[in-house]
C-alpha cells in the first residue's frame, strides 16, 4: 500500500513538472496549445496526488489546471477542474479553500449557461458553509442554487434548497424571509398529489415565524388564508396549535403558549427547530413592563441548548 502511494506521488510530481515545463515552450504557432497541454498535465497530476492521498497538492494542481483552461477559453473544463479541486480541498479538511473552489466552479459554469452544474456546485457550497457555521453565506449559496435550478426547470431540487435556506434564515433571526419561504413551499406542495400532504407543515412553520417576530396580525391572517387554500388543514393538530398560539399572543399569555406546546407534544413530538421558535414566541409574550420587555427581547430564535427543557415551557 505504501509503495503504491509512493508511486502515485512520484508520478504526480513528474506530471506537474512536465506541466510547468510545457508552459516554457516557444512556438511560432498559437500559444494556446501549450496552455492546453499544461492544463491536461496538471489535471493528471491532480488525479495522481489525490490517489497518493496528498490532497492539498491535489487541490492546488487542479486549481492550476482550471486557470490554464481559462486561458484557452475552455470554460467547461475549467469548471470541472475547480469542482475536483474543491473535492480535494474537502478531503484535505481545508474548508476555506474548498468553498473558494466551489465558488469559482459556480461562476464558471453559470457564465457559460451550464445552470444545472452551477446549481449542484452552489448546493455543495451551501453544505460546506453550513457545516462551518457560516450560515448567512450558506443561505446565499442555497438561494443561488434555487435560482439556477429554477432556470433549468428543476423544481424539486430548487425546493430542497429552499427548505434548507428557510430553516437557516430562521436560525439567524431572518424570520420574515423564513416565513415567506415556508409559505412558498406550502403553496408549491399543494400543486402535486404527493406534496400536498406536506403543505400543512410548511404553513405551520410560516405561522410560527410570524408569531416569533411578534406579528400576531399577520399570523392570524395567514392562518385564515392557509385554511382557505388547504382544506385539509382545518381541525388538524397543526391548525389547533397555531390557533392556540395566536390566541395566546393576542392575550399576551405566556402560560397559554406553554400549554399549547404541551398539548401538541402529547400527540406529535415537537422537533428541536419548532421548540426553539416556541421559546422565542413564549419570551415575546411574557407579561413584562415596557422597559423589561425591551431588555428581554431576543434577537432571534434561542440556541439549541436553551431548548432542551421543552415542551415544558413553564
Amino acid at each position: 500500500m505504501a509503495a503504491a502511494l509512493g508511486g502515485s506521488l512520484k508520478k504526480a510530481q513528474e506530471l506537474e513538472a512536465k506541466g510547468e515545463k510545457a508552459l516554457t515552450k516557444f512556438s511560432f504557432f498559437a500559444s494556446g496549445s501549450k496552455f492546453e497541454e499544461a492544463a491536461e498535465l496538471m489535471n493528471d497530476a491532480g488525479k495522481m496526488y489525490v490517489m497518493a492521498k496528498s490532497y492539498r497538492d491535489g487541490g492546488r494542481t487542479y486549481e492550476r489546471a482550471a486557470e490554464l483552461h481559462l486561458k484557452t477559453k475552455a470554460e467547461f473544463d475549467a469548471g470541472s477542474s475547480y469542482t475536483k479541486a474543491a473535492e480535494a480541498w474537502h478531503k484535505a479538511e481545508d474548508m476555506e479553500k474548498c468553498a473558494e473552489a466551489y465558488e469559482q466552479a459556480v461562476a464558471v459554469y453559470a457564465g457559460i449557461g451550464k445552470c444545472s452544474m452551477a446549481a449542484n456546485n452552489a448546493k455543495k457550497l451551501g453544505d460546506i458553509l453550513e457545516g462551518q457555521g457560516d450560515l448567512r453565506r450558506a443561505i446565499e449559496a442555497f438561494q443561488q442554487a434555487i435560482d439556477l435550478y429554477e432556470t433549468e426547470g428543476r423544481p424539486q431540487s430548487a425546493s430542497q434548497c429552499r427548505e434548507r435556506a428557510a430553516f437557516l434564515s430562521a436560525d439567524v433571526g431572518d424570520l420574515k424571509e423564513a416565513q415567506q419561504a415556508f409559505e412558498e413551499m406550502g403553496r408549491a406542495s399543494l400543486q402535486s398529489n404527493l406534496g400536498k400532504f406536506n403543505a400543512k407543515k410548511w404553513f405551520t412553520n410560516a405561522v410560527l415565524c410570524a408569531l416569533a417576530r411578534t406579528d400576531t396580525v399577520a399570523a392570524s391572517n395567514k392562518l385564515v388564508e392557509f385554511k382557505a387554500i388547504d382544506y385539509t388543514l382545518e381541525g388538524t393538530r397543526e391548525a389547533q396549535l397555531c390557533e392556540a398560539l395566536v390566541a395566546a399572543c393576542e392575550s399576551n399569555d405566556d402560560a397559554a403558549v406553554a400549554t399549547a406546546a404541551a398539548d401538541y407534544d402529547k400527540i406529535k413530538r415537537l422537533d428541536p427547530w419548532m421548540t426553539k421558535l416556541l421559546l422565542t414566541i413564549k419570551s415575546s409574550v411574557s407579561p413584562l413592563d415596557d422597559d423589561e420587555a425591551t431588555a428581554a427581547a431576543p434577537d432571534g430564535p434561542p440556541d439549541a441548548d436553551d431548548a432542551e427543557d421543552l415542551p415544558d415551557l413553564t
